[in-house]
């Protein structure tokens, strides 16, 4: 049991230290041009090709977030930030996770413009870390209940005028 609790710590620093890693790498060319709005958009965009890979019959619901009370700033980036995204899919007992992320993974590591990183979650689960060469970023994992989880960032963009919003 201790081993256990030991290698969940450890994923879990690891995973952190990565997330800290891509957020570090916001793309400098995006920032200078990017909005928040359009962010949002394109992250969400992401966020549904995503879920399109998880059958219509499996789904029992599926939630976006839509609005985010904040944003974080780039690190490395002065007057950037970007936008938290997520998308969580409640499933069918039963859904084979490991053809869907086998799809998922082939059809992003195809994609001009797109890395696939094969991964372990915390539980030891496979996932996926979906990343864009310019700076949007996706953990795609499957979750007992069983359900989809999308974790997304959005692209660096400015953030000038933004402070003191109540919502993104």
């Amino acid at each position: 049991m201790q081993y256990t609790r030991i290698a969940a710590t450890t994923v879990a620093a690891v995973s952190s230290i990565v997330l800290v890693a891509s957020l570090s790498g916001c793309a400098s060319s995006a920032g200078s041009t990017l909005s928040v709005g359009s962010a949002k958009q394109q992250t969400i965009a992401v966020e549904q090709e995503i879920a399109a890979f998880v059958p219509t019959k499996e789904v029992i619901s599926s939630n976006v977030t839509k609005t985010s009370r904040v944003i974080f700033p780039c690190l490395g980036k002065k007057d950037q930030s970007y936008w938290p995204g997520s998308l969580t899919m409640s499933l069918k007992p039963g859904v084979d996770s490991d053809s869907i992320l086998t799809a998922m993974g082939s059809h992003w590591t195809n994609k001009s413009g797109w890395s696939v990183y094969k991964v372990n979650a915390a539980d030891g689960n496979p996932s996926l870390d979906i990343k864009s060469d310019s700076g949007y970023s996706f953990t795609v994992e499957f979750d007992q209940g069983p359900a989809l989880t999308v974790n997304a960032l959005s692209a660096c963009f400015s953030d000038t005028g933004l402070a003191g919003k109540s919502s993104y």
